[in-house]
């Protein structure tokens, strides 16, 4: 009895040992935040889950980097941990969550909206494997528009390979609303529907160091490439699958090739001249060139053709369609 009554005080003793080092840490990390020139305010932080676990439930938490221009504002955050593991956190949001850029202010709703990060046990809190998953989110930005993600998941784990500073990246999604007023403005109506999904990418990015508690508080790791192992995009009709690998350019814009192929693609090119992205003498060009691809490949419906990029320009094939996208900041 006497060591069943000394295994509960010490386990106790743990428990509280742990909380009131979850209540410190989150403390004075946003006291941190604030001595960094953040604003970083919560209405109320708890720590609860005796005797098995340690959860940090805070309410009306709002940051935001004046410096960069975001803000973030959560109506509530719960951060979970079994006490016995408390490498392994799962973070849930609730309520109303607003997003705030210079160019836009994004609020969103969801049914589910959490978050499971494992992190590699030690001080630096470097990132190990990561799952965040979403249902039923909408949202609506201050310029009046909407739009909605029926059910996604976005996965990462250190590199299967054991690659340094890379992770693998998995997302998939099973539907994606767009706002009426892209479809109205990419004048896709009768053409492609409003709803694209689903959506699928099974990747590797690589980074310059690791992600872990430095990489939030200050600068980002840099991304130096992508691997991209599959990719698929179902839009309607439209059928576009890829794979390929890019680097990362001095300038940021990507630098390599992706090998496409893609079912209907009429279609795509009839949506972007109807909005104006391609001009009618390139939407042309495209339509002819492509399309003698598309016979010589023996369906002339399916498209199997490379997607290059180089000093900063973007070529379907031999014809230039555009910049290149900018994966980094240099």
């Amino acid at each position: 009895m006497a060591i069943l009554i000394l295994a509960a005080l010490a386990w106790c003793g743990w428990w509280f040992v742990q909380a009131t080092a979850r209540d410190r840490a989150m403390e004075a990390w946003l006291a941190d935040r604030r001595a960094a020139g953040w604003v970083a305010e919560a209405e109320d932080l708890r720590v609860r889950g005796f005797p098995n676990r340690v959860d940090t439930v805070v309410s009306d938490l709002s940051l935001s980097d004046p410096a960069a221009g975001w803000a973030w504002q959560a109506g509530g955050l719960r951060i979970l941990s079994l006490s016995y593991k408390p490498n392994h956190v799962i973070a849930v949001l609730s309520g109303e969550q607003v997003v705030s850029t210079p160019y836009e202010t994004i609020r969103a709703t969801s049914d589910v909206l959490r978050g499971s990060v494992i992190f590699r046990p030690s001080t630096r809190l470097e990132l190990d494997h990561m799952t965040f998953e979403i249902e039923n989110m909408q949202l609506r930005g201050d310029a009046g528009w909407t739009a909605g993600i029926g059910k996604a998941i976005l996965a990462t784990r250190r590199a299967a390979d054991g690659t340094p500073f890379a992770h693998d990246l998995a997302f998939n999604a099973e539907s994606l609303a767009l706002p009426p007023e892209v479809v109205a403005g990419f004048r896709a109506d009768g053409v492609l529907p409003a709803v694209i999904g689903p959506i699928a990418l099974d990747s590797t990015l690589h980074f310059d160091r690791p992600w872990d508690r430095q990489a939030i508080e200050s600068d980002n790791p840099a991304l130096e490439q992508v691997e991209i192992r599959e990719l698929s995009f179902t839009w309607g009709k439209l059928d576009l699958r890829g794979r390929g690998t890019l680097a990362v350019d001095d300038a940021g814009f990507a630098e390599g090739r992706l090998d496409l192929h893609a079912r209907n693609w009429r279609a795509m090119i009839e949506v972007a001249e109807a909005s104006g992205a391609l001009a009618p003498a390139l939407a042309g060009a495209l339509r002819s060139g492509l399309g003698l691809l598309a016979r010589l490949g023996g369906d002339g419906d399916a498209l199997e053709v490379p997607l290059d990029f180089a000093d900063g320009l973007a070529r379907l094939g031999p014809i230039p369609i555009g910049p290149a996208p900018r994966l980094a900041q240099r």
